[in-house]
């Protein structure tokens, strides 16, 4: 199972959201790229702005692989980050 916490608009899509509690959401796939986990949940590409893999931002994730256990971040386009 990977472990997805969604933030933003993305809020809606998890198990059990609201206000007062983390919207979190699972995917079950033993292993996939970001983007099969991305499509799992049945989200479109553009609706998803940065992403974060284990805790660490990664501008070029959609790519990368990703395992049971391991946990995602995602943020839509409209919540930007702020670089210093």
């Amino acid at each position: 199972m990977i472990e997805i916490h969604l933030y933003g608009r993305l809020r809606r899509l998890a198990a059990q959201s609201g206000v007062h509690r983390p919207s979190v959401t699972w995917v079950d796939l033993p292993e996939g790229t970001v983007a099969q986990v991305i499509e799992a949940l049945g989200v479109e590409r553009e609706a998803v702005g940065n992403i974060f893999v284990n805790g660490r931002y990664d501008p070029a994730a959609l790519d990368q692989t990703v395992r049971s256990g391991d946990r995602l971040g995602l943020f839509p386009p409209d919540m930007r980050m702020l670089y210093v």
